[in-house]
């Protein structure tokens, strides 16, 4: 009869393993954990966001479980970051390349994945670690969509009047529009909630204010939001838990800020005369041929709405970049005020999932009566690759 006990719960966890997730055991002696759903012929992998792991997209995972034709068609994997999560953090990261390398070893393992016609994902920072990964072995990805992600020319990092002053660790002084020039003036410049400071009543209060802030309606002005209903979903409480079990943090927003994958070199000066210099690394011509879709929420910081932060220029100077690079590239554009902000990926699961398989059962393409049934007529603006208009080729800044 024990035997039989034991047996049931072996098989039980072999379910749960196979069903929800696994490690992979890397060469540099990370543990990365990989989240599954669905068990179709076609492959997407989800990338997170800074300050989060793979869990921040269980609220897709469940549908892809949970709808039959999606689950039967696709597979979907989720990677914890090396610090986040379920992943091991032994070896501190430098560049969002480190990601990169510990997440193609694990495609190159997988007698799936291995094979390619693979969709990359990236949700924020997510996208630049994707378009790393593109660069490592590009055969691999048929598509790459990016979330409200971080640009091709990274997202800059610059000290306000409420963050500025004396970095204790070096003595050096910013001011108010000095860039960050180092990773300890990022742990300085990232001081009020970082360390002891990063609680769920600070996290909440941040997440509230620039990630979940139009689905909430926040009201900068009592900073507090206005509609609650959301909170009330059991996703939005993970969310917040998911930032407490970063480590990798403030090493990758310093990877983000000195990201830049062109081949033009970025520069400011300090006000105390240094130069920040982020050359490019010329790595955009890994994209020539590429499908790619830029999806985003347009900033309006006058209502405090919208994704407020990824600025409208990040995504306008993405599009040209990648287009002058030889990909094809679409920018969906959904408009502020409407409940989508920078967490939309979160807190629209099904909306995005939707849009993530469309493009590809459309061959990288979307619809544009498709878009008006999923989010409404005069809610999105869709930019197709060979409108450019819109794009941006002066370095936006943000």
């Amino acid at each position: 009869m024990r035997f039989w006990v034991y047996l049931i719960i072996i098989l039980l966890g072999a379910v749960i393993l196979v069903g929800y997730g696994y490690h992979v055991d890397l060469s540099n002696g990370e543990r990365i954990y990989v989240r599954v759903a669905g068990h179709g012929p076609k492959s997407v992998i989800l990338l997170p966001g800074n300050n989060t792991s793979g869990r921040i997209f269980e609220p897709m995972l469940s549908l892809v479980r949970s709808i039959d034709e999606i689950n039967d068609e696709y597979t979907f994997y989720a990677f914890d970051y090396r610090g986040s999560g379920n992943s091991s953090y032994y070896n501190k990261i430098k560049t969002l390349m480190d990601f990169a390398k510990d997440f193609n070893e694990i495609v190159q393992k997988d007698g799936k994945l291995s094979k390619g016609g693979i969709t990359l994902v990236g949700y924020s920072m997510g996208f630049g670690v994707a378009m790393e990964m593109v660069y490592l072995d590009p055969e691999k990805y048929d598509y790459i969509i990016s979330l409200a992600g971080m640009g091709t020319r990274g997202i800059r990092v610059f000290f306000s009047a409420n963050n500025a002053g004396v970095d204790p660790k070096t003595g050096k002084s910013y001011q108010a529009g000095d860039w960050v020039d180092s990773l300890s003036a990022m742990e300085f410049h990232q001081r009020d909630w970082q360390g002891e400071k990063r609680t769920f009543e600070n996290v909440k209060f941040v997440w509230d204010m620039m990630v979940f802030n139009d689905i909430l309606k926040y009201d900068p002005m009592t900073l507090k939001p206005t509609d609650e209903s959301f909170m009330k979903n059991p996703f939005y409480t993970e969310s917040l838990m998911d930032v407490l079990s970063i480590q990798y943090m403030p090493e990758s927003l310093f990877a983000c800020h000195m990201f830049n994958f062109t081949d033009e070199t970025i520069e400011h000066v300090n006000s105390d005369g240094s130069k920040v210099v982020i050359p490019g690394s010329g790595k955009i011509s890994a994209f020539k041929g590429k499908m790619v879709l830029l999806v985003k929420v347009r900033t309006d910081y006058t209502k405090w709405r919208g994704d407020l932060v990824v600025m409208d220029q990040v995504t306008q100077n993405t599009k040209y970049d990648l287009k002058k690079a030889g990909a094809n590239v679409d920018a969906l554009i959904i408009e502020p005020d409407v409940g989508f902000d920078h967490g939309f990926p979160i807190d629209h699961p099904l909306e995005t999932l939707k849009l993530i398989c469309s493009f590809i059962e459309n061959g990288g393409k979307l619809d544009e009566s498709f878009l008006k049934d999923l989010l409404g007529d005069g809610n999105f603006h869709l930019y197709p690759s060979e409108e450019n208009s819109w794009e941006m080729k002066e370095y936006g800044g943000f």
